[in-house]
């Protein structure tokens, strides 16, 4: 009796340190994850800030060719800003009706 009582612990400890690693595993993948999708947020405003910067007269936003490029980014820019929160030092962004971007 005792020996299936300290089979059944033993048993027991072993998948307690295997569900522990794997979590410890889990919780670096998040956070590489996490990382991941911040820097890839501020490439994509990065990139922006870029292009308004080269666009400075506005022509190339009002170019039907080459405007839906900055339509688009402005899309990329909203959907991540929605999807990826931010930690309280990143200053989240907003873009307003005329496709500039104004930190809070």
């Amino acid at each position: 009796m005792i020996y299936v009582i300290l089979i059944a612990l033993l048993a027991s400890l072993i998948v307690n340190i295997f569900l522990l690693v794997a979590l410890k595993k889990s919780f670096e993948q998040i956070d590489q994850l996490e990382s991941w999708l911040l820097e890839f947020k501020l490439l994509v405003k990065n990139t922006y800030n870029k292009l308004k910067f080269v666009d400075d007269r506005g022509i190339f936003v009002k170019d039907d060719d080459v405007g839906f490029l900055f339509t688009d980014l402005l899309n990329i820019i909203e959907l991540t800003n929605k999807r990826i929160q931010t930690d309280d030092n990143d200053k989240p962004t907003a873009i307003n009706e005329k496709n500039k971007i104004e930190t809070f």
